[in-house]
């Protein structure tokens, strides 16, 4: 059970401490006090959203803190197993939120995350909000409540796995291509890629050749400018050629005279040499500059085609090639599968026929569990002023295996409706075609009362279970929750948030809700109610008003109230 809750900076909240005890707890206040606030923050606390809307104006971080008392079970085997130590059995849990989208969870004081949080807190308390009778109108919803209550033991877990299994067979088939047709699509349009890149006879180097080519082609008048320059220099008229010529006969002729004269002949003959070959060099590049109007048309096309490859296939020539090579394996692949496909297809209908089998005695727990379930709560609602009350679980017919095969469930292949007939006479029908709004109400009560015995879940939580209903209906409710609540019975612990001056009455412990105005700003205050006088006024108030003549009926209620629950 909670003991205590702490909230910081949320909506009208600057600071608030309640501390929580056995029994019924009951909130009351003016609509817009804030009420429902702090079931928000419980809420934030135990790992629903977090929304930024709910820090306090002007504030950058808010925060939830919240003390449970813990027994033996599920909750202290889960903080066992992610390591969290469990003191004087008690639970500490913590929660930030700021402006800026920064989040904090602690567990016993240490760091947490939001998946493990909500794994802890789930068996902790079950929360009735505003608007989750409307919920329970969504017939998924209704199987969602049947199978908190069934027992399947490991039959979730064998059907994930084969639902896991059976997605990894598909995933193989459709990569071999998946049926013949399918196959004989894939493999025509694989082998017009791969003829498309092998027509092309591609070459890793060919396209920097070809863009150096055309560079060359568009600088051809420049290049040919520089070359002829270079050879008229050398071998021209007065070129580089005669003079040096010149100059080495000139050594020759002292070669006997002068020791130096034929070495330095030697270097003049290797320059001579060298200097003619760069005249060829350049002539050769002249000779190589005749480019066609054709061949130009020719190497453009060629670039062209490589772009248009490399836009389909891959980057650069290196990832068509590989793209192609890719594709010619799995060409080969898929005309060898057809044997593999059918082992394939053939365990997949072994996996399938194993969930199917699986699915079945799902079925056979929710239809057991779908008897004792309605008998449960039209035990309750007959206790709510309900006895004319019927309620059935209708299940839709078992689709056949290969209805079932095409799109196998791990959930099983089961949908439900909940069926009622709150009046004598009248026919079954879905629920949201002829339940009422204080009838939801009743009705939601029911659920959750059968829940919390069917989960062992400590702390029930009802955000306004009075809509709708009043006079003698109220006061049903009133005595029911109290029920739920009684020490004696080995209740729940209850908290509840309500304008019902008989549910107000019947509480162990009050909690009044208010507002109020201080230095310009509006605070919502939490007031723990233990002196009787001060009780009496609450309900008084809520009767409509507190005159004389209320607070005397107040009065009387509450120990109606008080002598009821000795009784009980």
């Amino acid at each position: 059970m909670i003991r205590s809750l702490s909230i910081n900076n949320i909506a009208l909240i600057d600071s608030l401490d309640i501390d929580f005890h056995h029994g019924l707890t009951v909130l009351s206040g003016e609509t817009g006090s804030g009420k429902s606030i702090i079931i928000d923050s419980l809420s934030f606390v135990l790992g629903e959203r977090a929304d930024k809307s709910l820090i306090k104006h002007g504030e950058e971080v808010a925060q939830v803190t919240a003390l449970f008392e813990l027994t033996e079970g599920n909750v202290t085997n889960k903080l066992a197993e992610y390591g969290y130590d469990i003191e004087d059995g008690q639970l500490l849990l913590s929660r930030k939120m700021s402006v800026g989208g920064k989040n904090e969870i602690r567990i016993q004081g240490k760091p947490s995350t939001l998946a493990i949080l909500r794994d802890i807190t789930k068996e902790l308390v079950d929360i009735f909000g505003q608007g989750e009778h409307l919920a329970l109108l969504d017939e998924r919803k209704q199987l969602s409540v049947l199978d908190s209550f069934c027992k399947f033991g490991n039959v979730p877990q064998k059907l994930a796995e084969l639902k896991t299994e059976i997605h990894e067979i598909d995933k193989q088939i459709a990569e071999l291509g998946g049926s013949d047709e399918d196959r004989e699509r894939t493999l025509d349009f694989l082998r017009y890629q791969v003829k498309e890149i092998t027509d092309a006879a591609l070459d890793a180097e060919e396209e920097n050749e070809l863009v150096a080519k055309r560079k060359r082609m568009m600088n051809a008048e420049k290049i040919s400018s520089a070359m002829s320059c270079v050879n008229e220099s050398i071998n021209g008229e007065g070129g580089a050629t005669g003079a040096l010529s010149q100059a080495r006969d000139a050594l020759r002729g002292v070669i006997a005279n002068e020791p130096t004269a034929e070495e330095l002949d030697k270097r003049l003959t290797a320059v001579l040499y060298e200097v003619s070959d760069i005249a060829d060099c350049a002539e050769q590049v002249l000779g190589g500059m005749d480019f066609s109007e054709a061949e130009a048309d020719k190497m453009e096309e060629r670039l062209e085609l490589i772009k248009s490859l490399k836009r389909k296939y891959g980057g650069s020539v290196e990832a068509v090639l590989a793209f192609c090579e890719q594709a010619s394996a799995k060409i080969d692949k898929i005309v060898n599968a057809t044997e593999f496909t059918d082992q394939l297809t053939e365990k997949r209908k072994t996996a399938v026929a194993e969930m199917y089998r699986l699915c079945g005695q799902m079925r056979a727990e929710r239809q057991k569990t779908a008897k004792a379930l309605a008998k449960e709560i039209m035990k309750v609602l007959a206790e709510l002023d309900m006895k004319n009350t019927q309620f059935v679980v209708e299940f839709n017919e078992a689709p056949s295996v290969e209805t079932y095969a095409k799109s196998p469930s791990a959930n099983g292949y089961d949908n439900v409706r909940f069926l009622m007939s709150a009046n004598a006479g009248e026919p079954l029908k879905p629920l949201a075609k002829v339940i009422s709004g204080g009838e939801m109400s009743r009705f939601m009560l029911a659920v959750k009362n059968v829940t919390a015995r069917a989960e062992q879940i400590p702390t029930m939580v009802f955000d306004e279970i009075d809509t709708g209903i009043s006079g003698t209906t109220a006061q049903t409710v009133a005595d029911t929750l109290a029920s739920v609540s009684s020490h004696k019975n080995g209740g729940y612990q209850c908290i509840v948030i309500t304008h019902l001056p008989q549910i107000v009455a019947m509480a162990d412990n009050s909690f009044v809700i208010s507002k109020k105005v201080a230095d310009g700003k509006t605070h919502t205050v939490v007031a723990e109610v233990r002196d009787d006088d001060k009780f009496a006024t609450e309900v008084a108030r809520l009767m409509g008003g507190v005159g004389e003549h209320n607070l005397l009926a107040a009065k009387a209620l509450i120990q109606w109230c008080r002598d009821y629950k000795s009784k009980l």
